[in-house]
């Protein structure tokens, strides 16, 4: 087996370059290609558990996920990982399925192997199970003053949502959202969608609803063929996710209503299935690369006890796509 003084004398380098490569030390660019190609053609792979050892440091990040069964959260696990690589970290993808034990379960096997640090979509109370040793950073929830977090401008954004429909000469608004405990992303939106409703004096309802994520799509299918059937019908729908938002364009085909036609509909999210997907539901978009770079840079604050730590709220943008009607601008 190829060892550290093998790949120096392949790359033409000495072994304490090829140790700072190894560590993640800033070298030269040539020395850095002939290494890589070193390690390539001998097969090497660096004993990183010797390195931890010696350098003091964790390599792996945990990260806890809801499910990887959305968009939203695939995408966020792709930048996320790119993110942790540039600094020499790697993921460990822990896939909660939205239970409670399951994350504490992850959170004691983090503790077990001292990792590098935690960071996590949880709307769990898993608080009790945080210790000041424990790096951790969340995702769209607030928890206290001493866990810093990142999360979309939730509330401009839903208010966004409601101002672009309204420009659209929508009078009777619809917000179709879910009720999950300790989900500020969710309240957010609901709040921003609401307060806003209420400044243009528009007509709006609000579908809250307290049930399981795979009985979601059921209710909300119910509740728009019975809303139509009961002659409530709406001309502008905010979904507080795209995920949402395509439950209520399914319901609405079944009942042969137009949209945007007939109903104009704005999702929350713009998170792509891969790369080069084609979206077609309007929606407010946010930056996932940067939630991505921003819990990354926390986590790094975090780790080296930085006196200031601040948290992060990133704006969001409107896509105009198929589902709200074009402005014709004048």
């Amino acid at each position: 087996m190829a060892n550290m003084n093998d790949v120096a004398k392949r790359a033409g380098v000495s072994r304490g370059t090829v140790s700072n490569y190894i560590n993640n030390v800033k070298i030269k660019e040539s020395s850095r290609i002939k290494i890589e190609e070193a390690i390539k053609e001998l097969g090497y792979i660096p004993n990183i558990a010797a390195r931890e050892l010696k350098t003091n440091t964790a390599s792996n990040v945990v990260f806890i996920v809801p499910t990887v069964w959305n968009p939203f959260f695939s995408e966020l696990t792709y930048y996320l990982q790119i993110e942790l690589k540039k600094i020499g970290k790697k993921m460990l993808l822990c896939n909660s399925q939205d239970n409670y034990l399951s994350e504490i379960e992850y959170i004691e096997m983090a503790k077990q192997n001292k990792v590098y640090g935690i960071i996590s979509v949880s709307y769990s109370n898993i608080l009790p199970h945080l210790t000041e040793n424990l790096p951790y950073v969340a995702i769209e929830r607030y928890y206290n003053e001493s866990i810093p977090y990142v999360t979309s401008d939730n509330i401009n954004g839903s208010k966004l949502a409601v101002n672009e429909l309204y420009k659209r000469e929508c009078k009777n608004l619809l917000h179709i959202t879910r009720k999950v405990e300790n989900n500020k992303a969710l309240m957010d939106r609901k709040f921003g969608f609401e307060t806003t409703c209420k400044e243009l004096n528009l007509d709006y309802s609000i579908f809250n609803c307290h049930c399981k994520s795979n009985e979601f799509r059921r209710e909300v299918n119910k509740f728009i063929k019975e809303s139509y059937n009961n002659n409530n019908k709406f001309d502008g729908i905010f979904c507080a996710t795209d995920r949402y938002a395509q439950y209520v364009i399914e319901a609405l085909e079944e009942m042969q209503i137009k949209v945007p036609d007939d109903v104009q509909i704005i999702g929350f999210d713009g998170a792509k299935s891969y790369s080069n997907e084609h979206l077609k539901i309007s929606t407010i978009k946010q930056n996932i690369e940067g939630l991505a770079i921003e819990a990354v840079n926390l986590l790094q604050l975090v780790v080296n006890k930085s006196e200031t730590i601040n948290n992060k709220i990133l704006p969001v943008s409107f896509l105009q796509i198929e589902t709200t009607k074009k402005i014709n601008k004048q």
